[in-house]
């Protein structure tokens, strides 16, 4: 090959890398990948409110955790604003409707109940303030199983600490409900 020839060969590469870089760069994105975070909200909602959720259990305080456990989520996801509830743009509301726990765990000999599985169901409904639309009312439970000793004080230490974990499942599926959505 002439020194002519190599020459062009050299261009031509050049030029065909651009291109496919310059390709690259503008076709790939509108190939269905998109970042993370994106996910618009419906119009209108760029904050929320969480008030406490209603209690329809014997269970006190577990409305509380709920409450905790989805306003914690929210803020630490960053994705829609908790605010107060004359300010924010949406209403997350809802209710703890039942709790209760079943024996799942017995001992083979005595017939004693070392382990309870805590099943708790809440109602929640999203709802934009401006026109009152709702935008998401859904029914969800979840459970933890949790250990039963000798001692009442650490079984009741353990139920509560079923009742947190129940309720940070509930928050993440919720928070992914209304941001999975949109």
């Amino acid at each position: 090959m002439q020194g002519h020839d190599c020459d062009r060969l050299k261009k031509l590469f050049r030029r065909c890398t651009w291109y496919f870089f310059y390709c690259g760069i503008f076709c790939f994105p509108a190939c269905g990948y998109h970042f993370q975070g994106a996910a618009a909200l419906p119009s209108g909602v760029h904050s929320i409110a969480i008030p406490l959720f209603s209690n329809q259990t014997m269970q006190t305080g577990i409305e509380s955790e709920v409450t905790r456990a989805l306003v914690d989520k929210f803020i630490s996801a960053k994705r829609l604003p908790v605010d107060r509830k004359e300010a924010a743009d949406a209403l997350l509301m809802g209710a703890v409707k039942s709790f209760f726990t079943t024996s799942v765990t017995v001992t083979g000999g005595t017939q004693v109940t070392t382990g309870y599985r805590a099943t708790l169901t809440v109602e929640v409904l999203f709802q934009r303030q401006k026109d009152g639309k709702i935008i998401l009312k859904e029914e969800l439970s979840e459970w933890w199983n949790y250990s039963v000793v000798a001692d009442l004080a650490l079984t009741e230490r353990n139920k509560q600490d079923a009742i947190r974990q129940i309720s940070l499942r509930l928050a993440e599926k919720i928070h992914e409900l209304i941001l999975e959505n949109f």
